[in-house]
């Protein structure tokens, strides 16, 4: 046999130990980042809404504070509410009020007596005699005329300056307001004036003894000519108004005396109770909870976060040894598949990355990841290592939400629950019953350990209709799911099986039609197979539709197959031996291929490759030597020429459609199939493969081989049966 070149086995070593050191790093990074999920920014926070703490809760850290709404709110309205209203004064209405005053005391300076002024004068200002003899003093001089017009305009300056508000002139909202800030048409607003609202409103205006009154009176000399002058004035200020209201300009003064006043905070120091003994925890309580929460957080110092985060490593790197050490041990085709791996580190990830997302919800959601992740890998391999998954992503969970051995047991026991229920999903309505499942475990689980915690039944009846919800709908969601995951995971489910089987599947028809011989020998391989497998517990649903597909490359070459042959010629008797062991061995790369074109599972296909395993196409073989015996020049035959390329069976299930379709062959060349010639050629098949070493690498144990063996014999005596010999019909 030919050696292979030292280079090429150092190739096969360094690629090995390349695999294996990408392998630990991805397992590595994956552990780093799941550390990282888990740490988050600190310890979780714990508690719930209407949870019942064992003993009372106090402030652990030196103080906190919360913010006040109320407080605030009161405190920026009452600096909003002293602002004062922005009034805009055109004093022109004050100024003519002015001038015509001034005009009536030269009227008044050039008439001799009363009954001279115009009396349209005398009605409009309604003039009366005293008020008139008032004036003429003052203007019998150029001298006192000169000085009463100085002093009318002294008067009104306190007027033009504060203006008056009119009626309807603030709205009805405002006119509780105290004081106003005027300025005048044209001044800016830095140039405003504040006035109590009382110095600008006519009714007060008017009044003798009010200070506007006073201001204009002081103005004069003597004070008896400015009191006339007052009443005169005081007639007609009601219908000359001068202020309107500025609403934009008071609201952005308003809005900037609340933005000046800080939040008010709630202090609470270290040692105070936030939550009694026993006492459900309220939504303020919860609120003041969260604080102290991010106020101890922020306290941290970074040595303690380190210390946490080194903890928090060290705790997830174990678990990750743990389902290492599991999966290398009973899942090999994990360990050994790259892509496998970086898969089901993508899923921890995500599934870790989700529980965080939905951390202390009310509603419970964060099952929901854990759930579906142990089911997506209970179905993609078997539920034992659903379990082991369940166990590990439940005190990741718990690690992340800081929850406690009751939120554990919750967790692993309704998703184990769902998860052994697993072990072969054939319909659809499988998932539905593994998530009612499921959903009972959860609700029976919340109470029992809501009631061992002393919580509030309302609190364990919310947490168990929750999550008993999300474990069915868990089951629905998988069900619908279920076709993206078998063709994203390359899942291999007992449904896509059945679909695989259907005789309409394009595959089979071909195979009935162009090698009928080939596809009832597959029918009766599938049927015998499955019996076996079952036997000893491996997936028979498996075996037997691969059984169906193993031989699907005889159709491209079917006369050259003996079952296909139907009385013809021997397509083989004008060959070469180890040119009929090519077309032999062909079928099965040709099958290969055939169930990749048409997009067959990777597990139908691992059986195709696998089911001659390396054996030896010992008909051919024994011929070459045959031939060759006479010919002292003839080269040496060499065996492996004669060898399938293989692999081995890698799996139980194709060591089984190994020892099955080699045994149903062979039984058809029986002339006489007897039990005991069938028990025979059985023993002796399998036997020669077990000595060939071809089931070495399958995982199967001798006890499970002699298992296998006895149920194909009893199949195919079954098969084989004697029939009882009717007399022929005789014809009337």
């Amino acid at each position: 046999m030919r050696t292979l070149p030292s280079i090429s086995i150092e190739q096969g070593r360094a690629a090995r130990q390349r695999a294996r050191l990408v392998s630990f790093s991805l397992i590595g990074l994956t552990a780093l980042i799941v550390s990282a999920v888990v740490h988050g920014s600190g310890p979780p926070f714990e508690y719930r809404l209407g949870q019942r703490p064992e003993r009372e809760i106090r402030v652990k850290v030196r103080e906190f504070g919360i913010r006040n709404q109320t407080k605030t709110s009161n405190l920026r309205q009452a600096a909003a509410d002293q602002v004062p209203l922005v009034m805009i004064n055109d004093p022109a209405p004050i100024k003519d009020l002015a001038e015509r005053l001034d005009d009536l005391t030269v009227t008044v300076a050039k008439s001799q007596r009363y009954e001279d002024v115009d009396p349209t004068v005398v009605s409009t200002w309604r003039l009366k005699p005293e008020a008139y003899l008032d004036i003429k003093a003052a203007t019998d001089t150029p001298q006192r005329r000169d000085n009463l017009h100085v002093q009318i305009a002294k008067a009104f300056e306190p007027l033009l300056e504060a203006g008056v508000l009119g009626p309807g002139a603030l709205p009805r909202n405002e006119e509780s307001s105290r004081t106003l800030s005027i300025r005048d048409i044209d001044h800016p607003a830095e140039a405003a004036r504040i006035f109590p609202r009382e110095r600008v409103v006519p009714e007060r205006i008017v009044k003798p003894d009010g200070p506007v009154a006073k201001e204009f009176v002081a103005a004069f000399t003597p004070s008896r000519v400015g009191e006339t002058l007052f009443q005169l004035v005081a007639e007609r200020l009601d219908g000359r108004p001068t202020l309107t209201f500025d609403p934009e300009e008071t609201a952005r003064l308003r809005e900037q005396a609340r933005e000046a006043v800080p939040e008010w905070f709630d202090t609470f120091r270290e040692g105070e109770v936030l939550v009694d003994q026993g006492q459900p925890i309220a939504e303020e309580q919860l609120i003041l909870l969260r604080m102290e929460h991010d106020a101890a957080i922020a306290e941290l110092t970074l040595a303690e976060k380190l210390q946490r985060a080194v903890g928090i490593l060290a705790l997830v790197s174990a678990l990750f040894i743990l389902a290492g050490a599991y999966i290398a041990r009973h899942e090999r085709r994990i360990a050994a598949d790259l892509g496998r791996i970086a898969t089901l580190c993508a899923l921890v990830v995500v599934c870790v990355g989700m529980v965080r997302l939905l951390a202390n919800q009310a509603w419970n959601a964060d099952l929901i990841p854990v759930a579906a992740s142990a089911m997506i890998l209970a179905i993609a391999y078997n539920p034992s290592f659903g379990l082991m998954a369940t166990f590990c992503l439940s005190i990741l969970t718990c690690m992340a939400l800081g929850t406690g051995i009751s939120h554990f047991l919750i967790l692993m026991g309704g998703t184990a629950a769902g998860v052994l229920g697993l072990n072969d999903v054939r319909t659809r309505t499988k998932l539905i019953k593994v998530g009612a499942t499921s959903a009972a475990v959860y609700l029976i689980l919340t109470w029992a350990a809501g009631l061992w915690e002393h919580q509030p039944i309302e609190l364990i009846r919310s947490d168990g209709f929750w999550r008993a919800g999300w474990g069915l709908m868990a089951g629905f969601f998988m069900g619908g799911a279920l076709p993206f995951l078998e063709n994203s995971f390359g899942i291999v489910t007992g449904i896509s099986l059945l679909e695989l089987g259907d005789n309409t599947h394009a595959l089979l028809q071909e195979l009935v039609r162009r090698a009928p011989g080939t596809h009832n020998h597959s029918i009766t391989v599938g049927a015998i197979a499955e019996a076996a497998a079952e036997r000893i517990g491996a997936n028979g649903l498996l075996v037997r539709i691969g059984a169906y597909f193993h031989d699907i490359g005889k159709m491209l070459k079917p006369h050259y197959f003996v079952e296909n042959q139907m009385g013809s010629a021997n397509r083989h008797a004008n060959l070469a031996p180890a040119m009929s062991t090519l077309i032999i061995i062909g079928h099965v790369k040709d099958g290969v291929d055939l169930g990749r074109q048409h997009h067959l599972p990777e597990r139908i296909i691992d059986l195709i490759e696998q089911h001659h395993g390396t054996t030896l196409v010992e008909y051919f073989y024994h011929e070459a030597n045959r031939r060759g015996a006479g010919d002292p020049d003839a080269a040496v035959v060499q065996e492996s020429a004669f060898r399938y390329p293989g692999p081995k069976p890698q799996t139980k299930e194709a060591g089984i459609l190994m020892m099955s379709d080699c045994v149903e062959s062979a039984s058809r060349t029986l002339s006489e199939p007897t039990p005991s010639r069938i028990e025979g050629l059985v023993r002796e098949l399998i036997d020669k493969r077990l000595r060939d070493g071809q089931f070495d690498e399958s995982g199967l144990t001798l006890r499970e081989i002699a298992e296998i063996r006895d149920s194909l014999i009893k199949s195919l005596i079954g098969i084989y049966h004697g029939r009882v010999k009717y007399p022929e019909q005789r014809t009337a």
